[in-house]
């Protein structure tokens, strides 16, 4: 796994994506955007791993950093 490039902490505010559903949706904040290079369309994984919650960019070639 790759890790970032630097130690950051942050939080973001969960909404409802819709009135009609129970999902929430959050913005990714814009120090993530910019260090992975995120870009309209992109698609993300969501997993846990040993407790963690794990997000992945899921559109990504094997050798571009993907994990934040």
């Amino acid at each position: 796994m790759t890790m970032a490039k630097y130690s950051w902490h942050g939080e973001s505010v969960l909404h409802p994506a819709t009135s009609m559903s129970n999902s929430l949706r959050t913005t990714v904040p814009a120090y993530l955007v910019n260090q992975f290079n995120l870009k309209k369309g992109d698609k993300l994984s969501w997993s846990i791993e040993n407790g963690a919650v794990v997000i992945q960019v899921a559109n990504r070639k094997k050798n571009e950093s993907s994990y934040f």
